[in-house]
């Protein structure tokens, strides 16, 4: 009997250790892999900066240019791949910017900074902008209306589009910053833009909308502005004209710089 009782405690004994302890295979699958996104990139948080006055541009700048690109690991079925990441920075006023960045990224981020702040002081230009949406018809010969005479040059070399009468649809203008966001809007006209000066000339992010009774064309890009030359931006198709003829709507920009 006692032998009995001492052989079933043997076998519940290795029973509850076989269940506690688990074997190594199983030990191996329950182990997070790990990271690949911390080990080649480093986790990404978002901190504020500050930096000094007239110097946004100078930080746009920055950001374009991709001086502070970082590498992450991207999954799939196929492995892990590094790709490049470009941060833009979200400007919360005239002296501060949030981005999100790996925290070594954000050390050399604040000493760039720094060396701004040494160096000598962006001119920060004003420029005077105006833009103009114009309806192209088609014509027996081209013509520009008068109130499109300081841009009828532009108009008349686009021989391209066939006999067209120009005529003015709006017109918005208004001065701005190097660097700054402006908009503007006239009674059928609305832009938002930001003119940055770069080496090469000047560089104009826009988004340009017209709002007439049945649609709203939109126009968003990026071109280079040469001063004081008129550059049509864009086209689209505009509703037929009453004797059937389809027209255009182009529109024109035009860049002046004042101080």
């Amino acid at each position: 009997m006692k032998t009995a009782l001492a052989l079933l405690a043997c076998l519940f004994s290795t029973a509850c250790s076989g269940r506690d302890a688990p074997s190594a295979p199983a030990a191996a699958a329950i182990a997070q892999p790990e990271r690949p996104d911390t080990t080649i990139g480093g986790a990404v948080v978002p901190q504020m900066h500050e930096f000094p006055a007239g110097r946004a541009a100078d930080i746009r700048r920055m950001f374009d240019n991709s001086v502070l690109s970082y590498p992450i690991a991207v999954v799939s079925k196929d492995g892990a791949q590094t790709q490049f990441v470009n941060p833009r920075p979200v400007f919360v006023s005239d002296r501060r910017f949030v981005v999100g960045l790996p925290p070594a990224s954000h050390v050399a981020l604040d000493k760039l900074i720094a060396a701004l702040d040494r160096g000598p002081a962006a001119s920060g230009a004003t420029y005077e902008i105006t833009f103009w949406a114009v309806e192209g018809a088609a014509a027996a010969k081209t013509e520009v209306a008068p109130d499109l005479t300081e841009i009828a040059p532009a108009l008349e070399k686009l021989s391209a589009l066939g006999k067209r009468s120009f005529k003015i649809v709006d017109r918005v203008g208004g001065q701005t910053r190097d660097g700054a966001k402006t908009k503007l809007a006239s009674r059928l006209l609305h832009t938002e833009h930001r003119l940055t000066a770069e080496p090469e000339g000047l560089e104009l992010d826009l988004t340009l909308q017209l709002q007439e009774p049945n649609t709203t064309p939109t126009i968003e890009t990026t071109l280079r502005v040469p001063l004081d030359r008129p550059v049509i931006i864009g086209d689209s198709a505009q509703a037929g004209a009453a004797d059937g003829m389809q027209n255009l709507l182009l529109y024109v920009v035009r860049a002046h710089r004042v101080e």
